[in-house]
């Protein structure tokens, strides 16, 4: 892959060069994504993630030899994170305010094991921490669902 398609997903189209949050940015922008593109609920099939993670490693690998280690342009890792987070789950307003709002506080807290992953060298450490928030946050709104009924 040439430089500029790695930084183009490695970045997700460019909102990891957002210049507050850029996380946080292209969390929104993806929820925007599953919510609003004609087929975004693709974003949430058990299959794609079956793509995306290992792309998601690859890019993010590349990425770190152009930006540094963990770089904040860097979000590929967030469109994972929200795949896991909203995995399955029909997509409404609701939940996926609920699913990005779970994930980016589990992903900026980084519990246990989340924020240890980090130390893992490469792509895989900058994905697996986002993994790990996008699975607290899937099995988080799935409590919550049950419990509450408010969804």
């Amino acid at each position: 892959m040439t430089r500029r398609i790695v930084t183009l997903l490695g970045s997700f189209f460019y909102s990891g060069f957002f210049p507050i949050a850029p996380a946080s940015f292209a969390s929104f922008i993806w929820v925007i994504w599953y919510l609003y593109i004609p087929g975004g609920r693709v974003l949430v099939n058990p299959y794609s993630l079956l793509i995306t993670i290992p792309l998601s490693v690859l890019v993010a690998d590349r990425m770190e030899s152009y930006y540094g280690h963990d770089a904040p342009e860097i979000v590929i890792d967030e469109f994972v994170g929200m795949q896991i987070s909203l995995l399955m789950f029909q997509p409404t307003l609701k939940i996926a305010a609920a699913g990005f709002l779970l994930f980016r506080v589990y992903d900026i807290a980084k519990p246990f094991p989340a924020g240890a992953s980090q130390r893992i060298p490469g792509g895989a450490g900058v994905v697996i921490d986002d993994i790990i928030a996008g699975v607290y946050s899937f099995l988080t709104l799935k409590v919550v669902l049950y419990l509450t009924g408010i969804f």
